[in-house]
């Protein structure tokens, strides 16, 4: 019999009170609007060992008369991991001084100057334009993103910050190290990488200083997607479309662009290089915040921000266009600066921007339930996820693999490609959720109306495989729990690297972030940071045989206005181990999801015999892999 996977992230009673009165107490005092950070199981957890980390950081400390040096991220003493993914990589961050602290760089260093503000924001010298991004359209919202930061100590030199990763929230603390450069006319000192206008204000280069911290080296936050930023700051669900597959545009006025800030935070982008581009200022390949939206004497319009600081649109409604009217710049309130705002009509946004970010986001009556399973996809295997709703409402199903900017200069082998199946107790689909833009991986989702009831979620997973194909002869494989490094296999265009002991050893220390993470999910422990100690106590033995044949890690979020909503996954046998059986077939092998062309459509009833397919060979993909890492090589 199968193991069930129950769900780790079921919230207890005392918990969720605890949760909900905490949420409401800081929202009241910060006066915020509805948008909040979505609360989990690991919440609570995950706040209170950073500001205990924090807490007895400054402890040790004092006593010892030093500032705090992270040991794990320091910019000084271990340059080169902190800022590049593989010892092999082609990027170079040059004009970098040195390292400083930011009270050495700066008179009166604040963290925060009346708030965090969208205008605070300037993007540096590493392409994270769509994490920039992010952070303007949330520091839009204020109070939100002041939430991120769980305790600091600014006298120490010690921050701690939670990001939602995978399903959950983690913590990570981070020391006031920071890159610098040095103007060759004025010779003045300037931060590297990301900077508030105004300098001495340090939110944005610490925080853009964890995130980088989470996933390895400020490397791999290189190239990205404005919505899946937001979900990693706020806990919301992620996705994109193309601009052109809009079917009533004015109904997307409505029903989308009207809920800017209050249900959906949104950016955008031009996803592609023009040979004759129109001059009007958009920059293609480069990732926008969408601000806000207006109605104003008839005419429907857009507030944009370039996380640049500067280069605007220079069309109709622009800065300088002749449609502003006194009246028009006081109701708008319009400032005629270049800091990267300006408006713009709707219909010329849905023309020149060819791709829409969007991250739903949730108030504080909203709970999550979440699961991971372990999954085989070729063959494939049985896997399947269930969740009870006790009330019925609105619902978000989220299904995502582990995020690859967790993965750097590993070899991933295969791209995979999510979609799943909604059915009800009757085994009758409800709803089939798939993406709708090809380069937007990390999860899919859909968003429904349910009765009180047991749902279940069939996954399915198409994969390709990368350019970047292994010597299978000579190295390891890789499985959900234990990636491999295989950086002698890989042909690079580069100066050869001898992987001697300490190139060795690089590489081991990106693996353990991966490892670790993947794990956890196995044994059902809790991630609530990204250090060792981190780790919630759990008495699970870890599984050493059939687990670490699974291919891929998979899991499932709920969210509903349901507090005892619960996620059950189910790995069912590994194909490899699974005996040929006679009767009715499992649910989840009755059919394939992307066979099924009618997405409301009853489930026909199938043969209770299983057909003999025919194994074909994977057809490599290399031209649609080289398309999306040029293109995300371009978003900066």
């Amino acid at each position: 019999m199968p193991k069930k996977f129950k769900s780790s992230k079921k919230i207890s009673n005392e918990a969720l009170s605890t949760i909900v009165a905490a949420v409401a107490k800081h929202n009241k005092t910060l006066q915020l609007p509805s948008v909040t950070l979505v609360a989990t199981s690991a919440m609570v957890a995950a706040r209170e060992a950073c500001a205990a980390k924090v807490d007895a950081i400054v402890e040790e400390c004092l006593a010892k008369n030093v500032k705090f040096r992270d040991s794990k991220f320091d910019l000084l003493n271990d340059r080169r991991n902190c800022l590049y993914a593989s010892l092999i990589s082609e990027t170079v961050y040059k004009d970098i001084a040195g390292t400083k602290r930011i009270t050495d760089l700066f008179k009166n260093p604040v963290f925060f100057l009346n708030g965090a503000s969208p205008d605070d924001i300037k993007q540096g010298s590493v392409g994270d334009c769509w994490f920039v991004a992010s952070l303007a359209v949330i520091s839009n919202i204020p109070g939100l993103l002041e939430q991120l930061c769980v305790k600091k100590n600014e006298q120490v030199g010690v921050y701690g910050f939670i990001f939602f990763k995978d399903g959950d929230w983690v913590s990570t603390v981070v020391d006031d190290q920071m890159f610098y450069k040095i103007d060759p006319v004025t010779h003045s000192r300037s931060l590297y990488f990301s900077s508030c206008y105004e300098e001495r204000e340090s939110w944005l280069p610490l925080m853009e200083k964890a995130y980088a911290k989470i996933h390895g080296d400020y490397e791999t936050l290189t190239g990205g997607y404005t919505s899946e930023g937001i979900e990693d700051l706020t806990g919301g669900t992620a996705s994109m479309m193309f601009s052109s597959d809009i079917l009533d545009k004015d109904r997307f006025w409505e029903e989308e662009m009207k809920q800017v800030n209050k249900v959906t935070l949104m950016g955008c982008s031009i996803n592609y290089q023009e040979s004759d581009p129109e001059n009007h200022g958009i920059q293609s390949g480069h990732a926008y915040s969408v601000l806000n939206v207006a109605e104003y004497d008839g005419e429907r319009l857009v507030h944009i921000r370039n996380p640049w600081g500067k280069i605007e649109w220079n069309g109709d409604w622009s800065d300088q266009s002749d449609k502003w009217t006194p009246d028009a710049i006081k109701t708008l309130k319009l400032e005629d600066k270049d800091d990267g705002r300006f408006w713009m009509p709707y219909d010329e946004f849905l023309r020149i921007f060819t791709t829409i970010d969007r991250c739903r986001v949730f108030d504080a009556t909203w709970s999550v339930a979440s699961s991971w399973i372990p999954y085989n996809v070729e063959p494939r295997s049985s896997g399947k996820f269930q969740f009870k709703l006790n009330q019925p409402g609105e619902t978000v199903i989220v299904l995502s693999q582990p995020d690859t900017r967790y993965y750097g200069a590993f070899n991933a082998e295969f791209i995979y490609t999510l979609s799943f199946h909604v059915y009800d107790q009757d085994e009758k689909l409800i709803r089939r959720a798939k993406i709708t833009v090809p380069y937007s991986r990390r999860s899919v989702n859909c968003e429904l109306k349910l009765a009180a009831g047991t749902y279940t979620v069939i996954p399915h997973v198409h994969r390709e495989p990368t350019d970047i194909r292994p010597d299978t002869e000579n190295s390891s494989t890789d499985n959900a729990i234990n990636p491999s490094t295989r950086i002698d296999d890989v042909e690079v265009v580069v100066d050869p690297v001898k992987m001697d002991k300490s190139s060795y050893m690089f590489q081991q220390r990106k693996a353990t972030l991966v490892r670790s993470m993947s794990m956890a999910r196995i044994t059902g422990r809790k991630l609530l940071g990204v250090d060792d100690e981190d780790y919630e106590a759990n008495n699970n033995k870890p599984k050493q045989l059939e687990e670490q044949r699974w291919q891929l890690m998979l899991g499932l979020r709920v969210y509903s206005h349901d507090r005892a909503i619960t996620v059950d996954g189910n790995p069912g046998v590994h194909p490899s181990l699974k005996r040929p059986q006679e009767g009715r077939l499992d649910v989840e092998e009755k059919e394939d999801p992307e066979s099924v062309t009618a997405t409301l459509a009853d489930k026909k009833e199938l043969s209770t015999e299983p057909e003999e397919i025919e194994e074909e060979a994977p057809q490599t993909s290399v031209k649609k892999f080289a398309f999306r890492k040029v293109y995300l090589e371009n978003r900066q």
